[in-house]
């Protein structure tokens, strides 16, 4: 039985990523609050599972997919819970893009809806790569794919997206 080699990490070198990743959670979440706890869940969970780190990428790459899976879990509790009080949708557009903001916020919609429906590694794929613009080496450490999987994976995810939208239509 092979046994899994545990690297050793300490709480200051996780510490030290605080701002790398709170900069991550602020780009997805485009909230400055909501990017610190987020930020700081990750950097408690990464020195309570530490054990589970085996150093098969770097401690950044490894801190920055928990933050990811945080983030991820946050959208999605979010689109799980109705709420008319989503201050995008109350916000005002001026008189001459009013047709332009629906349309992009009807696209904008009906994409989430999509990526909330994709299986979670074809979506975490297409977040990390796509919308965080994470270099897709660091995407495969995070995700513990090959970099053949993770192309299957976004190719994936591309498509049943496009078919969603299509069919949305």
């Amino acid at each position: 039985m092979l046994q899994k080699r545990v690297a050793a990490i300490s709480e200051q070198a996780v510490r030290e990523l605080e701002p790398v990743l709170y900069r991550f959670a602020l780009r997805a979440t485009r909230d400055a609050d909501l990017s610190r706890d987020l930020t700081q869940e990750a950097l408690l969970a990464a020195l309570a599972q530490q054990d589970r780190f085996a150093g098969r990428s770097s401690l950044r790459t490894w801190v920055v997919g928990i933050l990811s899976h945080k983030v991820l879990d946050h959208f999605r509790r979010r689109t799980l819970q109705p709420s008319g009080d989503d201050p995008m949708l109350l916000a005002a557009p001026s008189a001459e893009d009013v047709e332009r903001v629906v349309a992009a916020r009807q696209e904008l919609s009906a994409v989430e809806r999509g990526l909330a429906k994709l299986p979670e590694l074809e979506r975490m794929a297409l977040l990390m790569t796509d919308v965080e613009g994470v270099p897709r080496q660091d995407c495969c450490n995070a995700l513990g794919v090959t970099a053949t999987h993770l192309r299957v994976l976004l190719h994936r995810g591309r498509n049943r997206l496009r078919r969603m939208l299509e069919d949305d239509r």
